[in-house]
């Protein structure tokens, strides 16, 4: 990817999480990221495709650090690794709920490929969260930790974060005899 094409890409992410899709136009893009509108054009043909770009490369940036954060842990530390790699994000100055989220509710009615994104990248959090469930019953524990994180994520961008929220919910991950769920 050239200079021009990630910096327009950056910016574009900047501006659509502190402000929202609908609200930034590429004229804003255009100015933030000092580029011309011909070269946003070469690149992103239009706003829609340059939302998508923005959604697949934050997956992947999204991916490729919480893979790093969990490292080699298994099982509960994994699970544990996850959950804190979320309070991290959680707790930054620029956590404004999920983008994927956030694109869904302003783009419904008229951006598919927006949703199937959304849709890819919550399944892979869901299935990485499986993959370290080493439960009994792995798909309904599974179930219940996705929701509990995707949960925070909307509590704390209403009610702030809350460590004792935050520390409850590792303690239900470690004293929790996770067997014990039937389906």
């Amino acid at each position: 990817m050239s200079k021009s094409a990630l910096k327009i890409l950056n910016t574009a992410e900047k501006l659509f999480n502190q402000y929202s899709f609908t609200s930034v136009g590429v004229d804003l893009i255009r100015d933030e990221s000092g580029c011309s509108k011909t070269t946003l054009y070469t690149y992103y043909k239009n706003k829609d495709h340059l939302m998508n770009a923005v959604l697949i490369a934050r997956d992947q940036y999204f991916q490729t650090c919480l893979l790093a954060y969990v490292g080699e842990a298994h099982g509960k530390d994994a699970l544990h690794k996850i959950l804190d790699w979320h309070v991290r994000w959680f707790k930054e100055d620029t956590f404004k709920g999920c983008l994927f989220i956030r694109a869904v509710a302003e783009t419904t009615h008229r951006d598919h490929e927006i949703r199937e994104i959304a849709q890819q990248h919550k399944q892979w959090i869901k299935q990485l969260i499986y993959q370290y469930c080493p439960m009994e019953n792995q798909n309904l524990v599974s179930e219940l930790l996705y929701t509990l994180i995707e949960g925070l994520i909307s509590r704390f961008l209403v009610d702030g974060f809350d460590e004792q929220v935050a520390e409850q919910i590792r303690k239900f991950i470690d004293n929790c005899d996770m067997t014990s769920f039937k389906s």
